[in-house]
């Protein structure tokens, strides 16, 4: 089975610079223009079943890729992004000075850096590789697109390109509104290819 795995179109916040983990915040104007690219980008793919995280982010791009392919959409809390505990809803740079050294690690990729009250990205990718694993069972046909965010997806990147502890997660952040093929075959899951976002640059909005 093959996975679209979809990062969500910009939000407000993204655009602030503001750590968003669990919280919520609505898809920006550039967003609105990266969902309709990546419609274009996905216009060939057989898309038949679409996953999403709960979020607001998540479900707006999510809502118009299932309405686009006329495909049934499922909402998973695993799909869901990195839950930052305490740096939810700070700007980066005021993270920075009340957090120097947990900010500073959280930024440089530390997978296993686990914020006040939240939880780590390594967990935040487990959740997902689990939910698509569960997935490729239970799921008609061979193509689903699935909308998550930026940790939790790089975080499973990370993962299946080897968990080289020496590497930084946050390598395989993918760009808002980017895409990435992952096939699972006799349950291992293996990246076809990660990080598409020439729809986005064709259009002005990456």
């Amino acid at each position: 089975m093959r996975f679209i795995l979809v990062r969500h179109a910009q939000s407000e916040w993204n655009q602030r610079g503001i750590l968003q983990g669990q919280r919520e915040s609505s898809v920006s104007a550039r967003g609105l223009a990266q969902i309709e690219a990546l419609l274009d980008a996905l216009d060939g793919f057989p898309i038949e079943a679409v996953l999403s995280s709960p979020a607001t982010r998540a479900l707006s791009t999510a809502h118009a890729v299932a309405q686009h392919h006329a495909a049934q959409l499922r909402i998973d809390a695993r799909l869901h992004e990195q839950h930052l505990g305490e740096f939810q809803g700070m700007m980066i740079q005021d993270m920075l000075r009340l957090h120097p050294q947990a900010g500073s690690a959280l930024l440089a990729g530390d997978i296993d850096l686990i914020p006040a009250q939240g939880e780590s990205a390594r967990h935040a990718g487990e959740r997902l590789y689990h939910a698509l694993l569960d997935y490729a069972q239970a799921l008609p046909g061979e193509t689903a697109c699935a909308i998550t965010h930026g940790n939790t997806l790089a975080a499973l990147l990370w993962r299946l390109h080897g968990a080289d502890p020496a590497v930084p997660f946050s390598r395989y952040s993918p760009a808002n509104g980017s895409f990435s093929l992952i096939d699972v075959q006799n349950g291992e899951m293996h990246v076809a290819s990660w990080g598409h976002a020439t729809h986005l640059l064709a259009a002005g909005c990456l």
